[in-house]
């Protein structure tokens, strides 16, 4: 026997199935992986799939991407894939559906628990990973395997203003809740224009765009700068959300990325001369009272038009001068620290500082 790939993987219904339409999937199925020499097993709990197929190669990448561009499944994760295995485990099996929602038996009852327990598992540690990650893995590849290459990435560096003075004043719930605000109006904002978030920075967030994503990566800061405002203006004076502040750092230029790390831990991540002007950028912009900068290079990748004001050349400490560009948000906050901390006087004494 010709040696075969094996994946194994699970997904979420996109929308619910009754048993009916899981009967018709494992037909389709049956039909379809016969006629392409490949054979493997449906298991079906509560909300989730969960399947091993096997075949060829070039079977197996086929039937998986059409899995991926199948509007029935969601959340798709692959757990394992296999090469050169020698022997099938379901030789006899184009697709046999197993729908443990409606089998008993002394073994049904611990794999229903087990599969559920595995599936809430593999969504918490996706929550907790990197996007690029997930998107690797879901490919069906193993991140350990990509191999650190150059890209042209636009960096992005977020930071709380004046956190170390709230951190220092307010209770330990205040500061919670300001920081988990703070990162779900970061990220969703970067998210939603085409970012990937690499990194939650104590009070921080470190980002990354594709360069052709240069106007979405500005538009992003402009998004998170309104959504920091509105989240300010909905909350009475005392609340900690009245100190929702934020400077951006933007940079653009060649990065590794790619998995590095140790034994013990290993991150998926660039690094780079932008990541460091990115992020000392992003602490110019306290001296500068103004909210976003950037480099020229970002300035000269955006294709819309922006209100950007060259605001000089700048030693931020990368061996020579930086021509630094800032973004006319439309944000009247200006005196980034010292607006903050009057509204931490406010909501840490209950009174005007």
């Amino acid at each position: 026997m010709a040696a075969v790939k094996r994946m194994t993987y699970m997904s979420a219904f996109a929308r619910p199935l009754d048993r009916s339409e899981i009967d018709q999937i494992g037909i389709d199925s049956s039909r379809r992986n016969a006629a392409d020499g490949i054979s493997g097993v449906l298991l079906t709990l509560g909300d989730v799939f969960f399947q091993i197929i096997e075949g060829d190669e070039w079977a197996i990448d086929d039937l998986y991407r059409r899995v991926l561009g199948d509007d029935r499944h969601t959340d798709i994760i692959c757990l394992r894939t296999e090469h050169g295995i020698a022997e099938r485990l379901f030789p006899d099996w184009s697709m046999n559906v197993l729908d443990l929602d409606h089998l008993d038996g002394d073994v049904v009852g611990p794999m229903k628990l087990l599969l559920g327990r595995m599936g809430e598992a593999q969504h918490i540690i996706e929550r907790y990973t990197q996007p690029a990650v997930s998107r690797i893995l879901r490919q069906g590849l193993n991140p350990l395997d990509v191999p650190l290459h150059k890209a042209d990435r636009l960096v992005m560096f977020t930071d709380m203003v004046a956190f170390s003075a709230i951190s220092d004043r307010l209770p330990i719930d205040d500061v919670s809740q300001l920081v988990s605000a703070y990162f779900e109006i970061c990220c969703t904002g970067i998210a939603r224009r085409g970012g990937e978030v690499t990194k939650l920075l104590g009070d921080g967030v470190m980002a990354y765009f594709d360069p052709d994503l240069t106007d979405s990566a500005i538009q992003s800061c402009a998004d998170i700068l309104l959504g920091l405002k509105k989240a300010r203006d909905d909350v009475p004076p005392h609340s900690p959300l009245r100190l929702l502040y934020s400077g951006f750092g933007l940079a653009l230029g060649p990065v590794l990325e790619g998995s590095m790390g140790s034994s013990v831990k290993m991150d998926y991540t660039i690094i780079g001369e932008p990541v460091n002007t990115a992020a000392r950028l992003e602490a110019l912009t306290r001296t500068l009272d103004t909210p976003v900068l950037m480099t020229e290079a970002v300035k000269r990748a955006a294709k819309q038009q922006w209100s950007i004001t060259d605001v000089g050349a700048f030693d931020i400490g990368l061996g020579s001068t930086t021509q630094v560009y800032s973004l006319d948000t439309g944000d009247d906050t200006t005196a980034l620290r010292a607006t903050a901390e009057r509204a931490l006087d406010v909501v840490a004494t209950g009174g005007p500082g």
